[in-house]
C-alpha cells in the first residue's frame, strides 16, 4: 500500500449521479420559465440538460415529480438562509415573522415559476414525497418553538392557524391582490392575535 485513499467507485458513480441531477432541475427551472409548467416535457428537459432522454426517468418518474423536487429544494434553501439568521433574542412572534419574511422574499424573487411550482405541489404532490416530508419537517420546528415559548397552547392547533395563515398571505401575494409589506403586516397581526387570545383566556378563568 502506498498511503493513498482510493474513491471507491460507488461513490464516484453517486457524484455523478447527483450531478446530473442537479443539471436537470437547473435544465428545468430555465424550461418552465420560458415555457410554462403544461408546455414543458420530459423530454425538453433532457435536451436542455444535455443527457439522454431516458436519463431523466432515472433521476424521476416523471415531470411532476421534477416539479416537487424543485419546490422543495427552493423551499430548502430559504429555510437555511433564515434559520441562519433567525435572531437570538426575541418574542415567538418575531422569530416565526423572521422565518416567513425570508420565505415569503424567496418567492418574489421568482413569482411566475413560484406560482408554477405551488399550483402543481398542491394537487400533485405524493405522500411520503418530498413536499410533505419538508412540511412535517417545518411543523416539527415551528410546534418546538411554540411549545417552548407558550407551553399553554396546543402547539398543533396552533401551527395549523399559522401555517395557513401564512399560505393565504403568500398566495395573496403571489396572486397580486396584497403587497408584501401589507403580507407582513397581516401576518403579524394575526400571530400576535393567536398567541395573546390564549392568555387573555387563561387571565379571565383565573378571575
Amino acid at each position: 500500500m502506498n498511503g493513498e485513499v482510493k474513491t471507491p467507485a460507488l461513490g464516484t458513480r453517486q457524484q455523478q449521479k447527483q450531478k446530473t441531477r442537479e443539471a436537470l432541475l437547473a435544465a428545468a427551472r430555465k424550461v418552465i420559465a420560458q415555457r410554462g409548467l403544461a408546455k414543458t416535457t420530459t423530454r425538453e428537459v433532457a435536451q436542455e440538460a444535455r443527457v439522454a432522454a431516458g436519463t431523466f426517468f432515472v433521476h424521476f418518474a416523471d415531470v411532476d415529480a421534477l416539479v416537487e423536487a424543485l419546490l422543495d429544494a427552493h423551499i430548502a434553501a430559504a429555510l437555511a438562509r433564515a434559520l441562519e439568521t433567525l435572531p437570538r433574542r426575541g418574542d415567538l412572534v418575531r422569530r416565526l415573522l423572521h422565518v416567513c419574511t425570508a420565505l415569503i422574499e424567496s418567492y418574489d424573487a421568482e413569482p411566475d415559476l413560484a406560482r408554477e411550482y405551488l399550483a402543481a405541489s398542491l394537487f400533485r404532490s405524493r405522500p411520503g414525497g418530498p413536499t410533505e416530508a419538508r412540511l412535517l419537517e417545518f411543523q416539527a420546528w415551528v410546534t418546538g418553538q411554540i411549545a417552548e415559548a407558550a407551553p399553554a397552547v396546543d402547539a398543533q392547533v396552533t401551527f395549523a392557524m399559522f401555517f395557513w395563515t401564512y399560505f393565504g398571505c403568500l398566495v395573496a401575494g403571489l396572486r397580486g391582490q396584497l403587497r408584501r409589506k401589507e403580507q407582513l403586516g397581516l401576518l403579524e397581526a394575526a400571530l400576535k392575535r393567536i398567541f395573546t387570545a390564549p392568555a387573555a383566556g387563561a387571565r379571565a378563568r383565573a378571575r
